[in-house]
C-alpha cells in the first residue's frame, strides 16, 4: 500500500479568496481517488475496465517518449508493462495538488507525486527489489460519462518521468548471472 508522507495543497490565486474551502475539498476527492488508483497499481490486478481510472480520451506521455492515447491503450500498456513483476509498491514522498488547472474548459486538480518505486521481478529473475525514483503526474477531474471512473473520477491526463533504464541493466545482470 502506498505511503503519503507529504501533502501540499495549492490552489490558483484566484481561488484563494473565493472558493479555498471548496478547492480544498475537490483535492481532498482527488487525493482518496489518487491513493484508491496507487492500490490499485501496486496490487498488480489491473482486472475491470480502463474507464475505472482513466478518461476515455485520456493522453499519458511514459518517461522514454511513447504516448499513449486513450484509457484503453494506456490499460493496455500497463498490463504488459507491469507483467514481469511478481510485486510493485510506490512509496509516495511527497504530493502535491495544484487546484483548478484548467483543462478541456473545465477545472481539475494536478497531482504530482514524488515516489520511490520498488520493483519485484517474477521467477527466475526474482530477488531483491529495484528501487526506481520516479516522478508522476495526473490531471484528475469528474469522469467523461456517468457510468465511468472511481468516485465520479478519472485520470485525464498522466505523465511518468523516470529512468527506464534503471530496471533494464538490472534485469540484464540477473539474466547474466542465470547463464553463469
Amino acid at each position: 500500500m502506498p505511503t503519503f508522507q507529504a501533502i501540499e495543497r495549492y490552489a490558483l490565486e484566484e481561488q484563494r479568496d473565493t472558493a479555498t474551502a471548496d478547492a480544498l475539498a475537490d483535492a481532498d476527492k482527488s487525493l482518496s481517488f489518487i491513493r484508491k488508483y496507487t492500490n490499485k497499481v501496486d496490487s498488480l490486478d489491473l482486472s475491470g475496465p480502463s474507464s475505472a481510472w482513466y478518461a476515455p480520451s485520456a493522453i499519458f506521455y511514459n518517461g522514454n517518449g511513447n504516448i499513449y492515447n486513450g484509457g484503453k491503450a494506456i490499460w493496455e500498456w500497463m498490463h504488459g508493462l507491469f507483467s514481469p513483476f511478481a510485486r510493485i509498491q510506490h512509496l509516495i514522498k511527497s504530493t502535491r495538488v495544484l487546484s483548478g488547472m484548467q483543462y478541456g474548459g473545465e477545472g481539475r486538480n494536478l497531482l504530482i507525486l514524488e515516489t520511490e518505486t520498488s520493483f519485484w521481478l517474477k521467477k527466475p529473475l526474482d530477488g531483491e527489489a529495484m528501487l526506481v525514483p520516479r516522478l508522476l503526474t495526473f490531471l484528475v477531474g469528474p469522469t467523461e460519462a456517468h457510468d465511468e471512473g472511481t468516485d465520479g473520477m478519472q485520470i485525464w491526463q498522466a505523465k511518468a518521468y523516470w529512468d527506464t533504464a534503471v530496471l533494464e541493466k538490472e534485469v540484464g545482470r540477473r539474466r547474466s548471472s542465470l547463464r553463469n
